[in-house]
């Protein structure tokens, strides 16, 4: 007996689930405007789909437990997919690039027609705007060049490919999970950290070099949208560089802007935000359950002696008073 299709959909998060192979064709083909070829897949063996939207910038998993190929028209967005299980092969004019278990590759050119083939594979795939992209690539709106090509669709390392998935996973857990009605602040400012990695990650014919001198880039809108990402991020493992590329700019045009306008540096406004937050907690603790030092390791601070002598220069008393209630 067959398995009638399930969707769900709750604000931009939609998902699809059926064993129907005819069905899961005709659901793609219709979402994705893609030619398909599906063999039938293993009896009882469901096709899945979940898909999280936040304006251009989407997060998909899908799993398909059979073989089909599909050819499309160009995407006009940059996509990454990470291939959780089995495999594939992308086919991009004359490239083609075949990804197994825990690879990455960007799939096409954003401006040409691709195709490919996927073998009973579990694919978790990222779609990035291609003029955010450009933007952080030194190619403003509105100026016509040549489009931005990737020279290899797979990262320059092992490192930068584990980095990516780190990126995404961040990306998951904080601006994709948020309520649809929430912070386009962060929204942005994660798109651009995505965008920024991708440019980190894969190898381009453009580079990740600004138009704009840093110096320049030093405005009080760069530092508005870094302290938006500092104070909506404050536990995440994040430093100059992710903070730079949340904020659209190079890690120098950040420490200049910051000087500028705020007197200090990214990393010190950092550290004053999660040492503010280590600060309340300290207070609602409990000493009889809580310690001086678990609280200041959930808010990154892992020397007790520079801990202490921050809290003390900020707050006039030890942490072991504020937790004690004196």
């Amino acid at each position: 007996m067959s398995q009638q299709p399930q969707t769900a959909t709750s604000g931009r998060r939609s998902s699809f689930r059926t064993t129907e192979v005819d069905v899961a064709r005709d659901w793609l083909r219709a979402s994705y405007g893609t030619s398909l070829r599906m063999r039938s897949p293993r009896p009882h063996s469901p096709f899945s789909y979940a898909r999280t939207s936040v304006g251009s910038l989407s997060l998909s998993t899908l799993a398909l437990p059979t073989e089909y190929s599909y050819a499309t028209d160009p995407l006009g967005a940059v996509a990454v997919t990470h291939v959780v299980g089995g495999r594939m092969t992308a086919e991009c004019k004359d490239d083609v690039t075949d990804a197994g278990p825990g690879d990455v590759l960007a799939i096409s050119q954003p401006h040409l027609p691709y195709s490919g083939r996927v073998y009973a594979a579990e694919l978790r795939a990222v779609t990035v705007p291609l003029a955010l992209v450009r933007e952080l690539a030194g190619h403003p709106a509105g100026q016509r060049d040549r489009p931005l090509r990737f020279t290899r669709f797979t990262p320059v390392s092992p490192a930068m490919a584990a980095q990516w998935k780190r990126t995404v996973d961040y990306a998951q857990t904080s601006v994709l999970a948020l309520p649809a009605d929430g912070a386009p602040l962060v929204v942005d400012a994660v798109a651009r950290l995505l965008a920024a990695t991708l440019l980190t990650v894969f190898p381009t014919d453009a580079g990740a070099e600004r138009v704009l001198a840093d110096g320049r880039d030093a405005t009080s809108e760069t530092v508005r949208r870094a302290v938006a990402f500092i104070e909506s991020h404050p536990e995440a493992e994040i430093g100059l560089t992710e903070m730079a590329a949340a904020a659209g700019v190079t890690p120098r045009a950040l420490q200049y802007a910051f000087r500028r306008h705020l007197g200090t540096t990214p990393t010190a406004h950092l550290r004053r935000v999660r040492l503010a937050l280590a600060h309340e907690e300290l207070i609602a603790a409990d000493p009889a359950r809580d310690t001086v030092t678990a609280v200041a390791h959930r808010w990154g601070f892992h020397h007790q002696s520079r801990f202490t002598a921050a809290y003390r220069a900020a707050y006039g008393v030890l942490p072991r008073d504020t937790l004690a209630g004196r």
